[in-house]
């Protein structure tokens, strides 16, 4: 342990006052007393002076920040008068520089300031982050300056957002659409097949990628791993077969097939066989989407002479109707916590962004944009959407916060359209609300 250098105290008079001052542990101490007579009496209490100081006052520890939020970053001074006025803010990780927050910070008013920080939306995740804040005072030989630093008492969290699969169409020098990823490494591209890669939906351990290819001359339902290896065909029918979803336990796929002649709700398991049929109506049904907890799934029907969104138990009985409105409801996507289905509707005249809650009450619009705003997809956390939009003049994906706020342009790509996006599934899942199959009350379908 390193010796602290002792400093001797220093007596001096002053008019008919004693003044003792000591230097300890960086601070000052002043004791002052008038010398009236020889007779002992009780000292007065000693004065403070703190010496110049900056101090994390949070995050300080503990704290759980997600990928992608907005957080304050505060901190106190002492002796403010005695500093230049901007600071710098790091980021630390496994006690060494992660990155520079911000530099030139206002230093802050009256001993206190603080910051806000956009942590990027593909932030890398981990439990070991701490903050640093340098100041900078100055020394009597201006123009030099003594770094004064202070670091957070104790890590804090930074959790993973995920990541997004979409669909990017390049049409120069060949026109083609393929899937691509966006994570903490940047976008890159998963598939490279001439005919079109669409459709992309992760399993809930976010290892395999299922989606709707081209590329043997029909729509199919394949598997590939995360990293875009392994590819592997699952359907092969003469007919479309489309819009995969996983269930959440990772053993089947629901999909939209037109093989009995109408398009209809099927599940498989992860091989592509133990084919079911779970509608049977002579309308349309599509867009499947398994809810959280598998116990039920969402999909888009035409049977009541315009599509609407429907739920029924993940057996296929008692399909009820959520929506009730003259113009389009589509896309249906259940929150993480299966408490809510973000849906896409045309009821005010242009296709927007609603959500609703799980039973379909209280349906509110989140987008407010004249071009589309379509194909939402939940974060993992429940806290942000993801939809493409075509508001820039491109098809491009946004994210926002789940309450319309804070939009961002993520793909920000002026040439490429990028649209179907599909965000990595809460894992392990955290249902709040969990959803119990409902009893087949009604009469059995034909």
């Amino acid at each position: 342990m390193k010796k602290r250098k002792s400093v001797a105290p220093n007596l001096y008079a002053k008019g008919k006052s004693l003044v003792l001052v000591v230097l300890l542990g960086g601070l000052v101490i002043a004791t002052t007393w008038t010398v009236l007579s020889l007779d002992r009496r009780p000292l007065p209490a000693p004065t403070l002076l703190l010496a110049p100081s900056v101090t994390v006052t949070s995050p300080n520890g503990g704290e759980v920040w997600a990928a992608g939020s907005r957080q304050t970053i505060s901190w106190c001074v002492n002796r403010p008068e005695q500093f230049t006025e901007d600071l710098r803010i790091e980021l630390l990780a496994d006690g060494g520089v992660h990155s520079t927050i911000a530099g030139g910070v206002p230093l802050g008013s009256h001993g206190r300031g603080s910051c806000d920080w956009k942590i990027p939306l593909f932030h890398p995740s981990g439990s070991n982050f701490r903050i640093r804040i340098t100041a900078f005072r100055r020394l009597s030989d201006y123009p030099w300056y003594a770094e004064v630093i202070d670091e957070s008492n104790a890590p804090f969290t930074i959790t993973d957002s995920g990541k997004i699969a979409f669909v990017r169409s390049i049409y120069e020098p060949a026109s083609n659409t393929d899937i691509y990823v966006i994570d903490t490494s940047g976008q890159r591209r998963l598939t490279t097949n001439p005919r079109q890669d669409v459709d992309p939906a992760w399993s809930a351990d976010w290892s395999m990628i299922a989606f709707t290819s081209y590329r043997d001359g029909n729509p199919e339902i394949y598997v590939m791993r995360a990293d875009g290896t392994n590819k592997r065909r699952l359907t092969n029918d003469p007919a479309a077969d489309a819009h995969p979803t996983w269930s959440p336990d990772g053993t089947r796929l629901a999909f939209c097939s037109g093989r009995d002649g109408n398009r209809e709700i099927y599940t498989m398991n992860i091989h592509g066989a133990a084919l079911e049929n779970l509608t049977h109506d002579s309308r349309s049904d599509w867009d499947p989407v398994w809810s959280p907890d598998g116990a039920m799934i969402a999909f888009v029907s035409g049977r009541d002479a315009n599509y609407e969104i429907y739920v029924m138990n993940a057996d296929g009985t008692y399909p009820r109707r959520l929506t009730t409105n003259p113009a389009f409801d589509i896309e249906p996507a259940w929150s993480p916590d299966g408490a809510k289905i973000a849906f896409v509707s045309g009821r005010d005249g242009n296709y927007e962004i609603y959500v609703m809650n799980a039973d379909g009450t209280y349906p509110r619009r989140l987008t407010t944009n004249p071009a589309f705003d379509i194909e939402p997809a939940w974060s993992p956390d429940g806290a942000k959407i993801a939809f493409y939009t075509y508001r820039d003049g491109n098809a491009e994906i946004y994210v926002m916060n789940s309450d319309a706020s804070y939009k961002t342009n993520l793909t920000n790509s002026s040439v490429t359209p990028d649209w179907d996006p599909s965000w990595t599934p809460a894992r392990p899942y955290r249902i709040r609300h969990p959803l119990t199959p409902v009893p087949l009350l009604a009469p059995p379908r034909p």
